[in-house]
């Protein structure tokens, strides 16, 4: 079983180096979605990393937006498009960083074939985030007092009501998903239109659409409610913690198989410590 990677990224070059050649793999290929705002000439070492493709169509990718939501869908379908067959497609961004080998991280999808990996949040944790969705949210445009007359659209519009009368699902963004399922929620987002047009006017959407269309799908009862990502949330904060050396402890004895984040020009001896254990078994 081949496996594929689908890597967001916006910044730190040699970060994303790093973050390649510890997942080479002679049955994993990385597809690398560098945001439009980025300088393409700064990646050319990325970009001549074996088994290593650039995904073409580029998207600027604005916090809270859609252009994350279409980066990962634009991997998936450059994917498609290569005709290459994989087991599964893993979402991640270029400040992840895997907690195993590759062999041992191939040998855990393997033995899983035909399993979707998410994240889904429990129903009282979603109740408290559906403003992000039920309200219009402007993430994508740049207006001045843009979050003035937001506020006033929340007064005067009712709730928005999610397309297709599906039940809404959510969690974080990065997923590990069969081709299969993959191409699936690709399709069906492309052939209902409507859902990008209620998508790009909520809040981190990319936290609602792959959960809300796959759990409304034919593929739900393959869905493990295990992402196998290790990320720290106790800040409180919108953006997850950037681990130091004083994570390391927890980092390890997470028992996932990936975390993030981590920020490799202050910390670079923090990823020599997880390949060493890692190494070490």
């Amino acid at each position: 079983m081949k496996l594929a990677f689908i890597i967001l990224s916006h910044k730190n070059p040699a970060q994303l180096c790093r973050l390649l050649n510890r997942l080479q793999h002679p049955l994993i290929d990385c597809y690398v979605h560098l945001d439009a705002k980025s300088d393409i000439n700064e990646w050319q070492a990325a970009m001549n990393l074996p088994q290593v493709y650039f995904i073409e169509k580029r998207v600027n990718v604005t916090w809270a937006g859609y252009g994350t939501i279409q980066a990962a869908l634009n991997g998936i379908e450059f994917i498609e498009n290569s005709g290459n067959q994989y087991g599964f497609i893993h979402l991640i961004s270029a400040q992840d960083y895997p907690l195993t080998t590759m062999n041992v991280f191939h040998d855990f999808f393997n033995a899983r074939a035909g399993q979707q990996f998410l994240d889904l949040l429990p129903a009282r944790t979603l109740q408290q985030m559906m403003p992000k969705i039920t309200s219009y949210h402007f993430e994508d445009l740049r207006l001045p007092g843009k979050y003035r007359i937001t506020a006033w659209i929340k007064k005067l519009l009712p709730k928005r009501k999610h397309p297709l009368n599906m039940e809404v699902h959510g969690g974080s963004l990065w997923w590990s998903l069969t081709q299969e399922c993959a191409a699936w929620c690709f399709h069906f987002i492309k052939d209902h239109p409507e859902l990008e047009r209620f998508y790009k006017y909520t809040w981190g959407g990319d936290e609602f659409i792959f959960q809300t269309v796959i759990m409304n799908g034919p593929f739900k009862s393959t869905v493990q409610n295990n992402y196998q990502r290790y990320i720290d949330w106790s800040e409180g904060h919108a953006h997850p913690k950037t681990f130091t050396m004083s994570d390391l402890p927890g980092i390890l004895q997470s028992g996932k198989l990936l975390a993030r984040k981590f920020d490799m020009s202050k910390t670079p001896e923090l990823l020599d410590r997880i390949d060493a254990a890692a190494d070490k078994g």
